[in-house]
C-alpha cells in the first residue's frame, strides 16, 4: 500500500470536473480517494478499468474496456432505483502512472453524453 497524489479531469459536453492534488491510497491495482463527499474506487486490470463512485445518495459503477459496450448500473439509494448504464469505450490507455478513457454513456439504451476521464498519479 502506498500513498499517492492524483490529478485529473472528467470532461463531458455539459460539465467539467477537475481532480487536483488529492491524496489517495494505491494498493496493488486499486486506487481509492474521496472528493466532495464522494468515495471513489478505481481498479486497474490488464485491459479494463472498473470505476465506482458512491455517497449516501447514490452508487455508480462503470466499466471501461476498449471497443466494447459494457453494462453497469446507477443506483439512487433513497428511491431504491436501479438504472441501467452502458459505457462504450472508444479509447482506453492504462499506463504505469496514468489512465485515460474516452467513452460514450447510454442510460436505458439512450445516448446520454460522451466523456473523457483522465487520471495521473505520483507517489508521495
Amino acid at each position: 500500500m502506498s500513498k499517492i497524489m492524483i490529478n485529473g479531469n472528467v470532461f463531458s459536453s455539459n460539465d467539467k470536473e477537475y481532480i487536483k492534488d488529492i491524496k489517495a491510497i494505491k494498493k496493488d491495482n486499486t486506487i481509492t480517494y474521496s472528493k466532495d463527499g464522494i468515495k471513489v474506487k478505481i481498479q486497474l486490470l490488464d485491459n479494463k478499468v472498473l470505476l465506482e463512485r458512491e455517497n449516501d445518495n447514490m452508487k455508480l459503477n462503470l466499466e471501461f474496456e476498449e471497443s466494447k459496450k459494457l453494462v453497469s448500473k446507477y443506483v439512487i439509494k433513497d428511491l431504491n432505483l436501479n438504472i441501467k448504464i452502458e459505457t462504450k469505450t472508444n479509447r482506453l490507455i492504462i499506463d504505469k502512472n496514468m489512465i485515460k478513457a474516452q467513452y460514450d454513456l447510454f442510460m436505458n439504451g439512450e445516448f446520454s453524453d460522451n466523456f473523457i476521464f483522465e487520471l495521473e498519479w505520483s507517489e508521495l
